[in-house]
């Protein structure tokens, strides 16, 4: 079996959730690794909440789904694939509920040489089937040649 090529990457990560008239956002920059395996392409890093909490964070993209993967303080498994409405988990250590994505956008493109890569995201999400409004995530990815 071929081993996996892992990449740095530099990123930027924003959220925007729009319910209502009501928004929220957040962003941050992170490094991360970018590499292929097998027919997929992965995406890590980790996303810090405080100082003693953070969340391993993988996109999983095979073209067709990019599955969201967080372990840590929370555990979350997400698949999003345009125009379906897919079934997921959020796991706090308090509760754990169902949830649900309708994708309405959903764009990759992983950085090579010299250009950006990024992922845009838009979808409809429910929690224990409430609605929690549309969000919308980018990720802007750069090769870290810094490392």
């Amino acid at each position: 079996m071929k081993k996996a090529i892992k990449r740095s990457v530099k990123m930027r990560f924003q959220t925007k959730i729009f319910n209502g008239d009501h928004s929220d956002s957040y962003e941050f920059t992170t490094r991360g690794e970018l590499f292929h395996k097998g027919n997929q392409d992965y995406l890590r890093f980790e996303e810090a909440f405080s100082e003693n909490e953070s969340v391993q964070t993988t996109m999983k993209w095979d073209g067709r789904e990019l599955m969201l993967i967080r372990q840590g303080s929370i555990l979350m498994r997400q698949g999003f694939i345009v125009g379906e409405e897919t079934r997921g988990r959020y796991v706090t250590p308090d509760a754990s509920w169902e949830t649900k994505a309708l994708t309405d956008k959903l764009l990759v493109q992983w950085p090579s040489g010299k250009t950006r890569g990024k992922i845009k995201l838009i979808y409809k999400f429910k929690l224990q089937d409430q609605e929690t409004g549309t969000h919308e995530v980018r990720l802007t990815l750069e090769e870290d040649t810094e490392t």
